[in-house]
């Protein structure tokens, strides 16, 4: 079964001939040296009403390949339209899968899936759906790449360990972080407080460690912070140092599980429909994006009970700078 080979054309073209010499299957089979059922199935599938003709046979079976192949997961309409939405508002296909999973209690759809959807498909070439990804490039990292990527990140600890205040989101202090990426190596700090959903944003000098910790270190300098969780980027190398100056555990999400830091993910979306992913950031100042977190730190949120985040800080009797 390993070694089979589809007939070919010009086979389909001799069988028809030794059909019209009233050969039979046996003798057919010994002639193309081919087994005999091959032979037998082929007229009698691609066969029509009257007789077999070699490119009707041809037709008939490449129509039935085609047809084999079982559907990708984004044939579902419903799906599509929910992965295209959750790809416009910037979440990442490990977030749209492990959201779905939560609801339903199943995998849905595999990130895998729609990444192939997003780099393979025809929809996905022609709407540059890659530029809705986090690093917004037009080719794929292999795997390979991204693993030597993540395995230069020392002492990690990972968020199993973070405490029951920050899982249910009933303490204020425990962040997470991310960067967004935008053209000529630029990039956003974006860090969110899970209990409040409070933003702070930070221009960074670049997407180097060096710059991330620095713009951690600055911003967070002071304030009542518990905890910090992050993903596995490169620029996550010098958690060790924020750790050192800050004086609070620094946690990551298993690699590829960017939906266990669903917060800050949500609020790099809705940076985005502000600074979309081609802005230049050199015409974008510090001060545009804190005027920016300023008005998501003062619109309600559903989540919230309609409360706006900086509500919910006064509430807790927490006074922050934007």
């Amino acid at each position: 079964m390993a070694n089979y080979k589809h007939l070919s054309e010009k086979e389909r073209f001799l069988i028809y001939k030794y059909i019209q010499h009233n050969k039979s299957v046996t003798e057919i089979a010994k002639l193309l040296d081919r087994n005999k059922g091959t032979i037998s199935r082929e007229i009698a599938k691609n066969s029509t009403e009257i007789l077999y003709l070699p490119d009707t046979a041809n037709r008939i079976a490449k129509t039935r390949r085609r047809h084999c192949h079982p559907k990708s997961r984004m044939s579902d309409e419903s799906l599509r339209k929910y992965v295209l939405l959750k790809l416009e508002k910037g979440w990442s296909p490990e977030l749209i899968e492990g959201r779905l999973r939560d609801k339903f209690g199943k995998t849905v759809i595999n990130h895998e899936t729609i990444y192939k959807f997003i780099y393979d498909s025809e929809l996905g070439k022609q709407h540059k759906l890659y530029e809705y990804l986090r690093n917004g490039k037009k080719r794929r990292t292999k795997q390979k790449g991204r693993h030597t990527k993540k395995s230069i990140i020392p002492n990690r600890i990972w968020i199993d360990e973070r405490s029951d205040e920050a899982d249910n989101r009933s303490e204020f202090g425990h962040l997470e972080t991310d960067s967004v990426h935008y053209p000529n190596k630029s990039a956003v700090n974006t860090t969110s407080d899970r209990m409040s959903r409070f933003v702070i944003f930070t221009k960074l000098t670049g997407r180097d460690a060096l710059s991330t910790s620095i713009a951690l270190i600055t911003r967070l300098h002071g304030l009542p912070i518990k905890s910090i969780t992050t993903d596995n980027g490169v620029e996550n190398s010098k958690h060790e140092f924020v750790t050192k100056i800050l004086h609070v555990p620094f946690y990551f999400c298993h690699p590829y599980h960017s939906w266990e830091k669903g917060s800050v993910e949500q609020i790099n979306g809705l940076l985005r429909r502000y600074l979309p992913r081609k802005t230049n950031l050199n015409n974008v100042s510090q001060q545009d994006l804190d005027d920016i977190a300023w008005e998501l730190n003062n619109r309600p949120r559903k989540c919230l009970g309609y409360k706006t985040p900086c509500e919910v800080l006064l509430e807790q009797g927490v006074a922050l700078r934007n």
